[in-house]
Formats: C-alpha cells, structure tokens, sequence
C-alpha cells in the first residue's frame, strides 16, 4: 500500500467515509485535513498528476481525492479523462475533484457576480443577467463554465443560435464539460436539428457515463 492510499483511508477513517467532512473526530480529536497535510508534505502536484494514471484503482482514487483539495487549473484536463475510468468510484471522485478546483479557483468576486447572475436569472431579468454574465466572461479571461452560464441565460431568452455559439466556446475551453454537451445538443433540439442533438448527447455520455440527464436524452429523443 503507497503512502498515498494509507493517507487517504486514515482520512476516510476520521470522517466516517464521507470524503468532505472536515468535522473533527470524537475518537482523539483530530482534523482529519492532517492527512491533506501530510499528503502535501510527501507528493508534489506533478506526482499527484502521474497518479492518476496508476493501473491500480485505489492509487487513482486517492490521487483525485487529494487533488479535490490540492488541485489547481492545470489538473482539471488529467482529472476530466478519469470521468470514463473502469471503476466508478474513480469517476465520481474525479468529477468532485473538477467541481471543488472550479470552485476553489473562483475570487471571491468571480462567486457573488455568479450568484447575482443566477438571481436576476431566477427573476427572469435575462438583460442584466446576460450583461453581467459578459463582463464577467471578460473580467475572467473567457473561463469555460462562465460561458455555460451565459449560453444558459440565452436559451432561456430564446437567443437558441447565440446559446450554441457560448456552448461551442465553452467546449472549447474544456472538452470534458459533459454539461456543455447536453447544453448544447439541447439548443440543437431546438432548432430542428436532431442529428445534432444526438451527436451532442451521445458525446456527453462518453465523456462521463454516470450522468443520467445524458442517458435520458438519448432516450427520449430516440423515441420520438
């Protein structure tokens, strides 16, 4: 057993196998992050990166679960091509380690723009919510889930070929956004064009297998 993996289940052990609990254990009163620590002491991020490629499964599922809390921008490409992995347990901690960088990497006010984003979207106010949605696509540097987001406020509007258009951008920022996918066979839907449509789902179910909205697109669209 690599140091790696032992860190991993003596973390496991303090949270009672629920990977995000930093509650402290009532047994001797640790913060299960020590083991975190001590995986930062021991593995560089370019170890941790090579990991993930392991042929044994339980050193690719500690590497994504230390990169869930170490991991920068550089490991979301490594990490998205383990959302096909052979072992699920791999495949859901690598999509929990995409989300937690996507959210660690944000500012502060990269997170309220979203929020206030989401508000006026909630609202149906689609012309501020757009607006500021675009300033922060530029304020961000064109980040791939910013893009989804606008594309979503489009759709909603109606605006079906500008959504496809931040779709197509947000793929190309990050191939692996399996949400983008559906995003976007779902404006293909729209317009008419079926084929589209399922090329796009089908594609999302590639990329990550585990997420049911793709599997219940394929579905419903090859029945009608």
């Amino acid at each position: 057993m690599t140091k790696l993996v032992q860190f991993y289940e003596n973390y496991l052990s303090y949270t009672y196998g629920d990977i995000h609990s930093i509650v402290i254990s009532s047994i001797d009163c640790k913060n299960p992050m020590i083991w975190i620590d001590e995986v930062r002491r021991n593995y560089s991020p370019s170890t941790l990166t090579r990991l993930l490629k392991s042929s044994d499964v339980e050193t690719r599922r500690a590497a994504t679960w230390a990169l869930c809390f170490l991991g920068d921008e550089t490991h979301y490409f490594p990490l998205g091509a383990l959302l096909r992995d052979d072992s699920r347990t791999v495949r859901t901690s690598a999509d929990e380690a995409r989300r937690a960088i996507a959210a660690r990497t944000q500012s502060p006010w990269h997170r309220q723009t979203a929020y206030a984003v989401e508000q006026f979207l909630a609202d149906g106010d689609y012309r501020r919510a757009e607006e500021l949605a675009s300033h922060l696509i530029d304020e961000t540097d064109g980040r791939s889930d910013v893009f989804y987001l606008r594309a979503w406020i489009r759709f909603s509007n109606g605006m079906i070929e500008q959504a496809v258009h931040d779709c197509k951008r947000a793929l190309k920022l990050d191939r692996y956004s399996y949400q983008t996918c559906v995003a976007l066979g779902q404006c293909y839907w729209h317009l008419g064009n079926d084929n589209a449509a399922m090329e796009c789902y089908l594609e999302a179910a590639r990329v990550y297998p585990d997420w049911e909205p793709a599997r219940s697109a394929i579905a419903i669209l090859a029945d009608s």
